[in-house]
């Protein structure tokens, strides 16, 4: 009986988790890049995997994701606290490929979107 409940406790708790993760989600910036404090950066086979680290953090509210083009391997930096919107710039590798720059920030699933200035 003891360990159904444990099993019980487990799975309740796993369905909140997910449930709380539910409730923010990942949104895009476009035309424009972030700067500020990168606590966590991480080479990742995609941009969802980032998204992810992102929303499984508490500290994190923003994400940049760098990718070489043509690829869908790249860098994740995790970003914390506030952040500056500034105007994307060119960034290549030390071979000259060009390198492509998503930012995004973390936001309430209910909440609409509106529009970002930078």
């Amino acid at each position: 009986m003891r360990l159904k409940g444990n099993v019980t406790l487990v799975c309740t708790f796993l369905l909140t988790a997910y449930a709380l993760a539910g409730d923010v989600q990942m949104v895009i910036i476009p035309g424009k890049d972030i700067r500020g404090t990168v606590f966590k950066r991480l080479g990742l086979p995609n941009q969802t995997y980032c998204w992810e680290q992102c929303l499984e953090d508490a500290r994190c509210t923003g994400a940049r994701w760098g990718v070489v083009a043509g690829s869908t391997a790249g860098q994740c930096q995790l970003m914390s606290g506030e952040f500056t919107l500034i105007d994307p710039h060119e960034i290549k590798t030390e071979d000259g490929q060009q390198i492509r720059v998503i930012a995004s920030r973390k936001q309430a699933s209910g909440k609409q979107n509106e529009r970002i200035e930078g």
